[in-house]
């Protein structure tokens, strides 16, 4: 890479602490959704059996 080493490196971490920073928020997100998910699931249950 010559010269240019004290470039490219850089960006490659650059990329790879975006990259899972992004991948991490995500995650985190998801799981986050699949809460509300389940507890909305959940109070729907509830709704459904007080109606019978």
């Amino acid at each position: 890479m010559g010269d240019y080493a004290l470039y490219i490196w850089p960006c490659y971490s650059a990329v790879v602490l975006i990259m899972s920073v992004l991948g991490f928020i995500s995650w985190n997100s998801k799981n986050n959704d699949q809460k509300k998910f389940t507890e909305l699931n959940r109070q729907l249950q509830e709704l459904n059996n007080q109606d019978l």
